[in-house]
């Protein structure tokens, strides 16, 4: 019986000094565009031509940096984080160059999204940020320093 209650007092205590899992953030992070992908039925996933082309950089002081085609964008951003993968997402308002770029699907439907994002999650390298009502997500690639 002591020792039962040796190892259950053992496990109690090593549970109590595991660290929590760590709070992700967006803060200081830089992302590439890699896909769209719109909830209607049988719709294909959107891809840029050059992925490139369409980066957010999350600065450590609350703005955000994006380079959406031939245009640039900046303004506040916040992203709350409400488990270990993900959580709120405020952009905006973003104020962006209005130069002519060449047509691409993928970069006049992200130029009216942007400030409609709403949530982010993270999956390893990956992270996908959605718009409300599960109108569609778009999926972006870590930018490694």
């Amino acid at each position: 019986m002591r020792l039962r209650l040796s190892i259950l007092s053992v496990s109690l205590a090593l549970g109590a000094c595991a660290s929590p899992p760590a709070t992700p953030s967006l803060e200081g992070t830089s992302w590439r565009l890699t896909s769209f992908q719109s909830s209607d039925d049988g719709a294909k996933p959107l891809q840029p031509a050059a992925p490139e082309a369409f980066t957010l950089s999350f600065g450590k002081d609350g703005r955000l940096a994006a380079k959406l085609d031939c245009n640039r964008g900046t303004g506040p951003w916040q992203a709350v984080a409400a488990d270990a993968t993900g959580g709120t997402l405020n952009l905006g308002p973003v104020a962006t160059t209005r130069a002519m770029c060449p047509p691409d699907a993928i970069g006049a439907r992200l130029l009216a999204d942007l400030t409609a994002l709403r949530t982010w999650r993270l999956e390893g390298n990956r992270l996908h940020t959605s718009l409300p009502a599960d109108a569609g997500v778009y999926v972006w690639e870590r930018i490694t320093p």
